[in-house]
């Protein structure tokens, strides 16, 4: 197969590349190399390469930053996205797209289906929603996965942020009134093949299952990299600064993909388990090594 990975500078555009590199005939093209805004450019290079498949990593993800750069955030996950998914339909190639527990408001007590109604909170998940859309109305042949609370060992996330910054600071305040689904890059990485591989077309939740807070995350990491000596404080939404409203509640179920027998989605503990045995040490090491912590 021969696949397009674009944005593939970014986590989960990387973890593609990786796990695809040696499998299949991959072009991965960062930002710098393709700008999904440039619709000509784009256009060219997809009909001179010919792919099976268009994936779209790319994506603004700065949720409270999109409060006020709105235009720019609008541009790259509304109107990139619509770019991608018409230059493929137009070489006859699929596109996947992915999307955000944050197209919900987060009213529910129960985890969002497929078959739930978007309201998005902020202006980031609006973005992402109208990504969605476009990407629907200009190329049939779509595939759109929506994932949660993504981590991975590649950029910027949660995991590896709360870590560097428990061990240099010793004391965290999280946030215990907001609930999701932590999705692990590499599990939605062979999430997506699968599909691809079953040519299946629409919209699922591709996130790991089960739930939990940001709080109960953050000790959890710890308690799995055997650090006890870090204080972790839990406090309320009210009490974090934070420009972009959140669901208090986006936790997904993957309700198509196990209707349809699809479902590999690990559970959230056994997905981190599984990350932090692979890359714990390495990351620690990695903050040492940089001067950004003392000790452990």
């Amino acid at each position: 197969m021969k696949i397009v990975i674009l944005g593939a500078s970014g986590q989960l555009g990387k973890e593609f590349e990786n796990y695809l590199r040696g499998k299949e005939e991959i072009y991965a093209l960062t930002h710098a190399q393709l700008d999904i805004l440039d619709f000509k450019k784009l256009s060219e290079s997809l009909n001179k390469i010919k792919p099976d498949c268009v994936i779209n990593c790319s994506a603004y993800t700065k949720v409270d930053m999109a409060e006020d750069e709105i235009e720019e955030c609008f541009k790259v996950n509304a109107i990139g996205a619509k770019n991608v998914s018409y230059a493929s339909y137009k070489i006859n190639a699929k596109v996947i797209y992915f999307s955000t527990d944050y197209i919900f408001d987060g009213n529910k007590d129960s985890p969002y289906t497929e078959f739930d109604e978007p309201n998005p909170l902020s202006f980031y998940g609006k973005s992402k929603l109208l990504g969605e859309e476009y990407t629907k109305i200009y190329n049939p042949n779509h595939l759109i996965l929506r994932i949660s609370w993504l981590y991975g060992i590649n950029g910027r996330n949660f995991v590896k942020t709360i870590i560097q910054k428990g061990i240099k600071e010793r004391e965290l305040k999280i946030v215990d009134d907001q609930v999701g689904s932590p999705t692990y890059t590499l599990d939605v990485v062979r999430q997506t093949l699968k599909l691809i591989e079953e040519d299946k077309v629409g919209i699922y939740h591709s996130s790991n299952q089960g739930e939990i807070s940001w709080y109960k995350f953050a000790k959890k990491i710890f308690e799995i990299l055997n650090i006890d000596n870090i204080n972790i404080l839990p406090i309320k939404t009210e009490d974090y600064p934070a420009k972009a409203k959140r669901p208090r509640y986006s936790a997904l179920e993957n309700y198509l993909l196990k209707l349809e027998n699809l479902n590999i989605m690990r559970d959230w503990e056994r997905a981190l388990t599984d990350f932090l045995n692979t890359y714990g040490s390495f990351l620690i090491n990695s903050y040492h090594e940089k001067g950004e912590i003392k000790s452990v």
